[in-house]
């Protein structure tokens, strides 16, 4: 599977703060499909610095971590990495997967083995893709 790598950002002024989203620009294909349905977030909690931005520890930590788990999902056509918002003591990434099952099973082991970590992970039915489509729509109108 050919994945775009053009990705679009823009702030977000959410009750929490402000949050930076970028987001995976000209995914229809994959959408369309219907083969990713799965809509899983990966929320890292932070403690973060006094704007609610990662430190350079926690980007430093979060990067790595992510880019290994991005990497398994998508060459394992499991999930494809959509979004990554970034801000208020937070930072999500959003993934439209196959099934939960072949979600956990490529992500759990690499998670065991880095040990504890403050992550929180959550799925729920997606066809539509709402998230998605409701992130491109409020990137057009900033």
């Amino acid at each position: 599977m050919q994945l775009s790598n053009v990705w679009m950002a823009y702030a977000d002024d959410t009750d929490m703060g402000m949050v930076v989203v970028r987001g995976r620009m000209h995914m229809d294909a994959v959408r369309l499909s219907g083969d990713f349905n799965i809509r899983v977030e990966m929320q890292w909690l932070i403690q973060g610095d006094d704007k609610g931005t990662p430190t350079d520890v926690e980007s430093e930590v979060i990067e790595r971590v992510m880019s290994i788990v991005c990497d398994a999902v998508e060459r394992g056509n499991v999930a494809v990495l959509t979004a990554i918002h970034t801000g208020a003591r937070q930072v999500r990434y959003i993934f439209y997967a196959t099934s939960i099952d072949a979600f956990s099973q490529s992500v759990q082991p690499l998670l065991q083995r880095l040990g504890n970590l403050p992550l929180h992970i959550a799925a729920v039915v997606d066809e539509n893709w709402s998230d998605y489509t409701s992130m491109i729509a409020r990137q057009a109108m900033t």
